[in-house]
């Protein structure tokens, strides 16, 4: 009965019902909206760089982070790559030698780190042939050895394909290394503080000049990402004097993003219920003080002060059961359609472009994080309910009657 007379009262003023119900809709749909972007572009710069360059999992000697001493190299090589190859969870395997270089050519000069690869396995690993300008993934040359730099190499050098650049570097021996190479492709990104430092040669020509037999880095391609931290803990367990590291380890800046995005999904949380309570709220105050005086008759009458709180409390429900799953569903629409067709951001695709990510972007929201919301949604209507409730409570059935007439 009391539920019944609840929903029947928020529609006897059926304007501010609705302007409250819209208002905490868009509020809803507003906030969802932010957040799915937010979290659309960390994870696309999460992704592109996990797919692109980092991988999901590296191996290092532990020195060779802090130093990057060429001769610290990683000493369990062959136990570690069988006992990877082994593993159900991998589907890609690459060792790597690095030498960080001074690079010339005609037009310039830059330092570079010299990344020697085997093309063949790198790709299981990293989406670097993907971004190439001609698709020239250090394909061999009769006189020189291939090199693939960046386009900001390239503008930065001068360079073009077939452009003859110098590389010096430091080998094993402690001797300075000059090569020549021949660059055989551009690359592109999009991320330029990767592409500005990276350069990428076979591993067998690096080795030859670097007179170094060992490898500095074994990159890792999980099957699935949720499997990365339980991996790496097998792998620290059975080889524990190296240096292990998942993505985050590696780019923590990209997990710096992940916390931001957790952040701004609180803050846009604390937002959507703030709005909603102060709508509830304020409209249940109203229509505690336009009802003064049926109220006031109910409670004279006999009606029990409890009855009347609850019925305060489903009015402020009903509200929220309307509006909530409005806002809900408008953004479930939004979210999906641009999901599967992007936003395009092009007016700020130059400053997208500097940290990794391309100019169109796809929302992104979890499943459970609708739930969330919609749980929150009523939990505030209840508890911004009580507030009106209790002032009805504390009318005088008989001074509210007479100052009712």
């Amino acid at each position: 009965m009391i539920i019944k007379i609840a929903f029947k009262n928020i529609w006897r003023n059926s304007l501010r019902s609705w302007t409250v119900i819209i208002a905490i809709t868009l509020g809803i749909f507003g906030g969802l909206a932010v957040i799915s972007t937010a979290t659309g572009l960390s994870k696309m710069r999460q992704n592109n760089a996990i797919d692109t360059y980092i991988s999901h999992i590296q191996i290092h000697d532990t020195n060779y982070l802090q130093y990057a001493r060429i001769n610290d190299t990683i000493f369990q090589k062959e136990e570690l790559i069988s006992f990877i190859k082994l593993s159900k969870f991998t589907s890609g395997i690459s060792t790597r030698i690095k030498a960080e270089s001074f690079i010339q050519s005609v037009g310039g000069t830059s330092g570079v780190i010299l990344n020697g690869i085997i093309p063949s396995n790198e790709k299981n690993v990293t989406g670097i042939y993907k971004k190439l300008d001609q698709g020239n993934y250090l394909k061999n040359y009769k006189r020189k050895p291939p090199i693939i730099i960046s386009k900001i190499l390239s503008t930065k050098l001068n360079a073009k394909i077939n452009t003859t650049i110098q590389c010096t570097f430091l080998n094993a021996q402690g001797e300075s290394a000059i090569c020549l190479f021949k660059v055989v492709d551009i690359y592109n990104t999009n991320n330029s503080l990767y592409d500005e430092v990276n350069a990428f040669v076979k591993m067998e020509d690096l080795k030859e000049y670097s007179q170094l037999s060992g490898i500095h880095e074994i990159a890792i391609k999980l099957e699935n990402e949720s499997n990365v931290e339980s991996f790496r803990s097998k792998l620290i367990q059975q080889f524990p004097n190296h240096q292990i590291d998942s993505w985050r380890g590696i780019a923590p800046e990209l997990g710096y993003a992940d916390k931001m995005m957790n952040l701004i999904l609180i803050i846009f949380l604390i937002i959507i219920m703030l709005a909603l309570a102060f709508g509830i709220i304020n409209t249940m105050l109203m229509a505690v003080l336009e009802r003064k005086k049926e109220l006031g008759m109910l409670l004279s009458i006999g009606m029990n002060k409890r009855k009347v709180f609850w019925m305060i409390i489903w009015e402020s429900i009903f509200l929220a059961l309307i509006s909530g799953p409005l806002g809900l569903l408008s953004s479930y629409l939004a979210i999906t359609t641009f999901a599967n067709h992007g936003i395009d951001l092009s007016f700020a695709a130059s400053g997208l472009k500097s940290v990794g990510i391309e100019s169109t972007i796809y929302p992104y929201v979890e499943d459970k994080f609708y739930y969330i919301v919609s749980f929150l949604v009523i939990l505030t209507a209840i508890l911004s309910s009580i507030y009106p409730a209790m002032r009805a409570l504390k009318l005088n059935p008989s001074e509210t009657l007479r100052t009712a007439n």
